[in-house]
C-alpha cells in the first residue's frame, strides 16, 4: 500500500511537469513563424504536426490518469494509472527523439535491481576487489579518461547537432491550425528543456577536463612496472608478516599432528586390525589436520583483521569446492582405493596390460611391480584402478612365462633365447645372433614355450608291415639300445642332456607301423634344441641301417572297378 501511494504522489508530480511542458511548447508553436532555412517546409510541418499530435495525446492520457485517481484506490485502478503512466514515457521519449531526430532510449528500462545474493558477493570480496583497484589504478585511468573523451567528443558532435536542429525548429516554425493554450504552453515548454538539455557547453568543458587530466597523469614518470613495483611491495609491508605469522602456525601445526600420528602408529594400536581400518585412519587423519590447521590459519588472519587475505582464501577454498564437485563420485571411490576398501587392494594380483603384476602399495599413486621384468616397477595414478578388479596371489602362481636368458619357443616357429623383456617389449636373440622384437602383448598372444626348465622330443618312427611280428617288444628294445650307445654322451655323467628315453609302439599307419620315441632333455641343452633333435633322428636311421629295418614311405593305392572302361 506504501509503495501504491508513493506511487500515486510520484505520478501527480510528473503531471504537472508534463502540463507545464506542454503550454510552454504550444505556446511556442503559436507565436513564433520564420520562413524555413534548413528544412524543406513540407518535411517541418509533418514534424510539426506530429509533435503536436504526440502532445494531444499526452494530454489525453493525463486526464484519464486524473479521472482515476478522483475514484477509489482499488488494484484495478492503480494498474490502470501504471499503464497510463508507462505510455507517457513512450509518448514523452518520442517528443524528444523526433524533435531533436535523434534515436534515443529509455536508460530507465535497463536498470536492474541487484540481487542480494550478488550484493553479498561484492561484499565478500571487496577486499580483494579493493587490492586489485589499488595495484591497476593509474592504467585503468589512463583507459578511462582515453573512452571518457571519445565518449565526450561523440555526445558533443551529437549535442551540436541537437542543437542545431532544436534552434532550427524554433526559427522555421509554422503552425497549421491555432492550438489550444494548454498545447501550446506543452509544445513550448518542451522545446525549451530539449534545449537546455542539448547545450554542448558544458560537454565542451567536459572534454577539456578530460584532456588535462590525461595529459597530466601521461606526464608522470612513473611506469606501469615501478607502479606495481611500489603496489607489491606495500602489500609485503603491510600484510607481508601477517602472511608468514599465518604460514609459520599452519607448518608447526601441520608437523605437531603429523608427528602425533606417528607416535599413535607406533604404538600398535591397530596390529590387531586390518590394514584397511589403518589406512582409513591415516586418511581420516590427514583430513581432520587438514582442516584444523587451514581454520587455524584463518583464525590468525583474523586476529590481525586481515580480510584481504582471508577473502583470497576463501575464494580459493571455494573455487576448489566448486570445480571438483563433478569429481566427487570418482575422488570417493580414490579413497576407497586408497584405504584398502576398494576392488583392486595391496599384496594382490592385478592383470595391467595383459601382464600379471603384484600391488606392492596404494597411496597417492598405485605401486606394481613384477620381479620377472627389467625395470619391473610401475606407478600408476589411482584413478587408473577404478572399476578394475584383483585377486589374492596363488602360492607358486608364476608372474611371467619366461626371465631373461630363457630359450622360447613360440607358436609362429620362432626359437630364441630372451634377450630383454620389460612391460613395453620382449627381445629374442636367435641363432645366428640375430635379434626379433616383439611387444609384450603380442609376446604373450603367441603363448611362448619355455624350454629352459627342461622339454622333451617327440619323434614318430615309421617301420615297413614286414616286422608286424615283431613291432612290439624286439623293435622298441633294440631301437632303445641303439639309441642309448649311439647318444651315449647325451646319457653320461652326474648332469646328463637327457634324462629319460622311451620306444613304444604307437599305432598302424596306412602304409606303416609307426613307433613313439619319447626322450627328455634337461633345461641347460635349451641352446642345442634343434641340434639334439636332428641327432636323434640321424641315429634312428642309422639304426635302422644296421638292422635292416626299412622306413617305408607313404603309398597311395588305386583300385579299378572291373566295369571301369578301357582305352583301346
Amino acid at each position: 500500500m506504501k509503495t501504491a501511494m508513493s506511487f500515486w504522489k510520484k505520478s501527480t508530480f510528473l503531471s504537472n511537469i508534463h502540463f507545464t511542458r506542454l503550454v510552454f511548447t504550444s505556446f511556442l508553436i503559436f507565436f513564433t513563424s520564420i520562413p524555413v532555412s534548413s528544412f524543406s517546409e513540407e518535411i517541418n510541418l509533418k514534424l510539426q504536426r506530429h509533435l503536436i499530435l504526440i502532445t494531444k495525446k499526452t494530454i489525453v492520457l493525463e486526464k484519464e490518469i486524473d479521472a482515476l485517481r478522483k475514484k477509489s484506490e482499488t488494484k484495478e485502478n492503480l494498474q490502470k494509472i501504471i499503464d497510463l503512466q508507462t505510455q507517457i514515457d513512450r509518448l514523452n521519449l518520442n517528443f524528444d527523439s523526433r524533435a531533436t531526430n535523434l534515436s534515443l532510449e529509455d536508460s530507465s528500462l535497463k536498470k536492474k535491481e541487484k540481487s542480494p545474493w550478488t550484493k553479498q558477493l561484492e561484499d565478500i570480496t571487496a577486499p580483494l576487489l579493493q587490492a586489485i583497484r589499488d595495484l591497476t589504478e593509474k592504467p585503468r585511468k589512463v583507459d578511462f579518461l582515453k573512452k571518457r573523451i571519445v565518449s565526450l567528443e561523440n555526445t558533443l558532435a551529437i549535442h551540436k547537432e541537437a542543437s542545431q536542429n532544436l534552434i532550427n525548429l524554433e526559427k522555421n516554425q509554422k503552425i497549421l491550425s491555432t492550438p489550444s493554450k494548454a498545447e501550446e504552453k506543452r509544445y513550448l515548454s518542451r522545446l525549451a528543456l530539449l534545449k537546455n538539455k542539448y547545450d554542448p557547453e558544458l560537454t565542451r568543458l567536459n572534454l577539456e577536463e578530460a584532456k588535462n587530466d590525461l595529459k597530466e597523469i601521461l606526464s608522470s614518470d612513473e611506469s606501469l612496472l615501478d607502479t606495481a613495483k611500489h603496489q607489491i611491495k606495500d602489500f609485503f609491508k603491510n600484510r607481508g608478516k601477517n602472511l608468514l605469522i599465518t604460514l609459520a602456525t599452519f607448518s608447526s601445526l601441520w608437523w605437531l599432528l603429523s608427528r602425533l600420528r606417528r607416535w599413535i602408529l607406533r604404538l600398535n594400536l591397530f596390529a590387531q586390525m586390518s590394514p584397511a581400518f589403518g589406512k582409513l585412519f591415516s586418511a581420516a587423519y590427514n583430513i581432520f589436520i587438514l582442516i584444523i590447521c587451514l581454520l587455524v590459519g584463518l583464525a590468525c588472519l583474523y586476529f590481525f583483521n586481515d580480510w584481504l587475505l582471508i577473502s583470497l582464501i576463501v575464494m580459493i577454498l571455494l573455487l576448489v569446492a566448486w570445480t571438483s564437485r563433478q569429481y566427487l563420485p570418482t575422488f570417493i571411490q580414490e579413497i576407497k582405493l586408497i584405504v584398502n576398501l576398494g576392488t583392486v587392494r595391496e599384496g594382490e594380483r592385478f592383470i595391467w596390460n595383459n601382464v600379471p603384476w603384484l600391488i606392492r602399495d596404494i597411496g597417492l599413486s598405485a605401486i606394481l611391480v613384477n620381479e620377472n621384468l627389467q625395470g619391473g616397477e610401475l606407478r600408476l595414478p589411482v584413478r587408473d584402478l577404478i572399476d578394475k578388479h584383483s585377486r589374492p596371489v596363488v602360492e607358486g602362481e608364476p608372474w611371467f612365462p619366461t626371465k631373461v636368458n630363457d630359450w622360447v619357443i613360440l607358436n609362429d616357429g620362432s626359437y630364441g633365447c630372451v634377450q630383454h623383456q620389460t612391460l613395453e617389449q620382449v627381445v629374442l636373440r636367435m641363432k645366428g645372433e640375430s635379434l626379433k622384437y616383439y611387444s609384450t602383448t603380442e609376446f604373450m598372444s603367441h603363448s611362448p614355450l619355455n624350454i629352459s626348465a627342461g622339454f622333451r622330443y617327440c619323434i614318430e618312427l615309421g617301420l615297413d608291415y614286414k616286422v608286424q611280428d615283431r613291432i612290439g617288444e624286439e623293435i622298441p628294445k633294440l631301437i632303445e639300445n641303439g639309441l642309448k650307445n649311439i647318444l651315449a654322451k647325451f646319457f653320461t655323467g652326474d648332469s646328463p642332456d637327457f634324462t629319460f628315453l622311451e620306444v613304444r609302439f604307437d599305432n598302424p599307419a596306412a602304409s606303416s607301423l609307426n613307433l613313439m620315441i619319447i626322450v627328455h632333455a634337461d633345461g641347460k641343452s635349451a641352446d642345442r634344441y634343434e641340434e639334439n633333435r636332428r641327432e636323434i633322428q640321424t641315429a634312428l636311421v642309422q639304426i635302422c641301417n644296421e638292422n635292416n629295418l626299412t622306413i617305408p614311405f607313404s603309398q597311395l593305392t588305386i583300385n579299378m572297378s572291373e566295369n571301369t572302361p578301357t582305352h583301346e
